[in-house]
């Protein structure tokens, strides 16, 4: 029997066709989100914990921009798809938009203590849809201009107050209202704002990532973009009267900030949903995916450990989600993060080798290619 490596064998089966350094790139999201959720996000004197200044609001929005890619990647790569085949690719996106925002209605059910992320994934798939069609320039310059309005416009919709953030669950179902408010707006993860991290995950994703060059650029770029942002907020915020506006400044925010003054907009705070945010978070998401791209140029086998997780990170989002619900452990957390982020490798490689793509990625995929079946693609049309 021929003897494959882990790299190998990624490549063979369900990495099929993939980059071995996009998957390392969610592997890395995947664990920053559970570090977020298992370990504090501050210290006993108040001040930001080292592992939330790292992961706190970069592992999330990677995970959006990632989202954005995988799209992109699915509906042409470089060359967006036309006609009937486009038509097939947004309706397989929506039907995976269905599957993520069931699991996520699911998972917001349980007491899980986590501010579940999937049911926003899902409506900003539907919405990532509707730009499946553009290419790299386009969809990168509205990412940018997004990320410059939508902090304004969602500051004066929420001007005559909001509610707090929930964790969309089954039983906001019957709050049509209220559930399509907090995802869209004023929850945890307001797609309104969010949709700047689709489409820089869309735009990057029509760019020829197999090139050593691209993942240089992605590394630089996304450096520059996140340090400046950093650099402007605070810069902005030492003008008279701008700190004094915004203190004390919270470790995090949770979406949003209030909107009783104009100064929170200058903010790069985690999770603020600021200008300077978005560019700082979607920065740094450019710049670990050049970094995982690059990695994976000289040497697959240095990110293959990681990449099985990062290729089935739902399914262990939704297992790490779950096994919360236990709260065992929680006396001794860096223990218990350890062990959630050590069994997700040694899952993800597992399964990566010898079986393929995880269970709820499948369910995803087969419910997807049933919707693009629908659509029939005549090829000599193209």
């Amino acid at each position: 029997m021929e003897h494959l490596t882990a790299a190998q064998a990624s490549a063979r089966r369900g990495g099929l066709g993939r980059l071995l350094g996009i998957d390392a790139a969610r592997a890395l999201a995947l664990i920053g989100m559970m570090a977020v959720h298992i370990l504090p996000a501050s210290t006993a004197t108040g001040e930001a914990a080292w592992y939330y200044i790292i992961a706190g609001g970069r592992s999330s929005a990677l995970f959006a921009v990632l989202a954005g890619l995988g799209l992109a990647l699915a509906s042409g790569g470089v060359t967006p798809l036309e006609g009937p085949e486009l038509r097939a690719a947004r309706r397989g996106t929506v039907a995976r938009a269905l599957v993520l925002g069931a699991i996520g209605l699911i998972l917001g059910s349980l007491d899980s203590g986590v501010a579940v992320i999937l049911v926003h994934y899902g409506f900003l798939f539907v919405i990532g849809a509707l730009w499946l069609g553009l290419s790299a320039r386009p969809l990168l310059i509205l990412a940018f201009v997004w990320s410059l309005a939508a902090p304004v416009v969602s500051h004066l919709l929420r001007s005559g107050g909001q509610p707090g953030p929930q964790v969309p669950g089954i039983d906001l179902l019957l709050q049509p209202i209220t559930l399509v408010g907090d995802v869209f707006l004023t929850g945890y993860y307001p797609v309104f704002t969010w949709v700047s991290y689709l489409l820089v995950g869309l735009g990057v994703g029509r760019l020829t990532l197999r090139h050593r060059t691209v993942a240089w650029r992605l590394l630089g770029a996304g450096l520059a973009v996140a340090l400046s942002a950093r650099l402007a907020s605070g810069w902005i915020l030492a003008r008279p009267g701008g700190v004094e506006q915004v203190s004390p400044l919270p470790v995090q925010f949770f979406g949003t900030t209030p909107t009783d003054s104009w100064w929170y907009l200058a903010v790069a705070t985690p999770h603020s949903g600021s200008t300077f945010d978005l560019l700082h978070t979607g920065g740094s998401a450019l710049a670990t995916i050049g970094l995982c791209l690059l990695v994976a140029s000289f040497s697959a086998a240095a990110v293959a450990w990681l990449a099985g997780a990062g290729g089935m990170s739902l399914t262990l989002y939704s297992a790490h989600v779950v096994a919360l619900l236990t709260r065992l452990g929680f006396e001794h957390r860096l223990r218990l993060l350890a062990i959630h982020i050590v069994t997700a490798l040694v899952v993800g490689l597992g399964w990566r080798t010898m079986v393929g793509r995880g269970p709820l990625e499948t369910l995803a995929a087969n419910v997807a290619a049933v919707a693009k079946a629908t659509v029939v693609v005549n090829p000599k049309a193209r």
